[in-house]
């Protein structure tokens, strides 16, 4: 049975007999799990556990022995918007670095198939657009996000044309919209994800303080 359990780098004895996955977890969420925070990994013998789409793992009777590594990350929703800019203003740096060298590629190139590096490019943005709506998700009701959603529509809207041109292989198409539509938003993106973070943090330290000031 399970003697030990990481959780957030840290090791944790377990107290109780528990045989399989499903009991250590319901274990962990009982005691151990703070109610603004949620499970977001799973790591069983250094490998990651699989979800199914409704977020359930698919082997809860996998068997609990002594020497089982389990290892479980907590985080709560502050957590995991505060790691979602990070993970988007990084990919917006790199990004916007690549835009002029692949739109002057684009801009002579003959070929009937995109190029690597502009299909790289793409992608990037791609999942760009789709961390900007998850930590648009995340953020706080109190928190300002206008000029975020105004700089999130003029992305959107530079994506769709960069597919159409792409699905055109209007290679100059690309080129223009990578600088045209694409340029100014993603070299804003930076400053305004920096703003929202520290919006994020302020927002904390006074539900922290409301929280201590409640118990005393």
């Amino acid at each position: 049975m399970l003697k030990k359990i990481t959780l957030n780098g840290k090791r944790v004895p377990v107290p109780v007999p528990i045989k399989t996955l499903a009991e250590a977890l319901q274990w962990v969420e009982r005691h151990l799990l703070r109610p603004d925070h949620t499970i977001t990994r799973i790591e069983l013998n250094g490998q990651d556990v699989e979800l199914d789409t409704q977020g359930q793992i698919k082997r809860p009777a996998t068997p609990m022995l002594e020497d089982t590594e389990l290892r479980l990350q907590m985080d709560s929703p502050t957590d995991i918007c505060v790691q979602t800019i990070d993970a988007l203003r990084n990919l917006g740096t790199g990004v916007g670095r690549n835009l002029k060298p692949v739109a002057v590629h684009l801009w002579e190139y003959k070929g009937h198939k995109i190029p690597a590096e502009a299909d790289m490019v793409l992608e990037d943005i791609q999942l760009l657009v789709e961390l900007y709506e998850h930590v648009m998700v995340l953020m706080d009701k109190r928190i300002d996000v206008s000029n975020a959603l105004q700089l999130q529509r003029q992305i959107i809207k530079a994506h769709s044309a960069l597919n159409l041109a792409a699905q055109s292989q209007d290679w100059k198409g690309v080129a223009k919209v990578l600088l045209n539509q694409l340029e100014t938003p993603i070299l804003e993106l930076a400053n305004e994800l920096s703003s929202l973070q520290r919006a994020v943090f302020e927002v904390e330290a006074d539900k922290n303080f409301e929280r201590k000031r409640l118990q005393k």
